[in-house]
């Protein structure tokens, strides 16, 4: 019998854990933190990284599972939780974003904080998987939340777009940040709009996000390097670096709405004037 029950308790569980929808993403992202507590980081991104998963070192994307595979298990904990998700129409694609703590040991209080933001999929396997994960650090002491806001771009008019075509986007957006600094950025933005950079606690909407982003100066030199969309192509995730002496990545989140394109997401750091 109690072998039968466990049998039952584990596929419960998985059910769960794939289930379609915004529950299921946010169920997801948590799942993935409270594995990460229980059983150390290098296991927990390696349990929950998609096998072409992509994390960064420095500006350069790296397999995400062949990166963590060769980390020592630590003491150190992490931990997170999401404040903000959207969930493609397919309902199998999405992204969530939320402040992260790190411990040295459960006794201990926390020594790092930042802000995560992970785009997850569901595989051919029917299981919720990271497709990219990038993070940013900052000192602001901001809570793990116990619910998020969330979005469904089943209940939002958007427009359907390809892949050639947003690439074709964020390098349009690159030079257009090169050639006029970070005023262009207007009109990408909606109150839907989220930006995350070091050093400062997440933006949200049109307005605070285009004050900090009019401060981008022309001259800032960005490169695309790749990306992926949803099925329903209506969401697609691109990614690159900037071209700096210290070159960092960003990673943008796009849909495509009547008045053009909108950033759901940004995340990237550049120089103060």
């Amino acid at each position: 019998m109690k072998v039968i029950f466990l049998t039952l308790l584990i596929a419960t569980s998985i059910t769960a854990f794939s289930q379609k929808g915004i529950h299921g993403l946010t169920h997801a992202e948590r799942s993935f933190a409270r594995y990460t507590v229980q059983q150390g980081i290098p296991a927990g991104f390696s349990h929950f990284l998609d096998n072409k998963g992509i994390i960064f070192n420095g500006a350069e994307p790296k397999n995400g599972i062949e990166q963590y595979k060769q980390q020592p298990t630590s003491p150190i904990i992490l931990n997170w939780g999401p404040e903000y998700a959207v969930i493609s129409a397919s309902q199998d694609f999405g992204f969530t974003t939320g402040p992260y703590h790190l411990q040295r040991s459960a006794k201990d209080s926390v020594f790092g904080r930042g802000q995560y933001s992970s785009v997850w999929h569901i595989n051919e396997k029917g299981e919720w998987k990271v497709l990219v994960d990038l993070g940013v650090r900052y000192s602001h002491q901001r809570n793990i939340p116990e619910s998020s806001m969330d979005m469904d771009l089943a209940k939002i008019a958007t427009i359907p777009f390809s892949m050639e075509e947003v690439k074709e986007a964020d390098q349009q957006l690159n030079l257009l940040l090169e050639e006029k600094g970070g005023t262009v950025i207007e009109g990408y933005l909606t109150s839907q709009s989220w930006l995350n950079r070091d050093g400062q606690s997440p933006l949200m909407g049109a307005r605070a996000i285009f004050n900090e982003m009019q401060k981008i100066p022309s001259g800032i030199q960005l490169s695309y390097t790749g990306g992926e969309i949803s099925t329903a192509k209506d969401m697609a995730f691109t990614y690159g670096k900037n071209l700096d002496k210290n070159p960092q990545p960003y990673l943008r989140i796009w849909t495509k709405q009547k008045t053009g394109w909108v950033l759901l997401l940004q995340v990237m750091n550049w120089h103060k004037q």
